[in-house]
């Protein structure tokens, strides 16, 4: 809908500024935290799919891959605060 002079234009959004550090930090937490609740039920004799624990060894990993590019390509300074 295009502006009309009894209604202004939005204001364009910044960007949100979050501490990306903690944030894959706490992605990687929940897949470790799921891959050791699939360990406790494999243990208490439940049948787990395979798969589950691949998907959430991959999620770590990728996790970690991702951390390191964040700091090696620089998308977040010192602080984890994304630019």
């Amino acid at each position: 809908m295009p502006p009309s002079p009894d209604r202004p234009a939005p204001k364009e959004l910044a960007p949100a500024r979050v501490n990306a550090k903690v944030l894959v930090l706490v992605g990687i937490g929940g897949w470790l935290a799921a891959l050791v609740v699939l360990g406790v039920l494999h243990l208490t004799g439940s049948v787990i799919d395979g798969r589950w624990p691949l998907i959430c060894v991959a999620g770590v990993v990728l996790g970690w891959v991702g951390f390191w590019l964040m700091h090696r390509i620089h998308l977040i300074n010192d602080e984890g605060i994304s630019e």
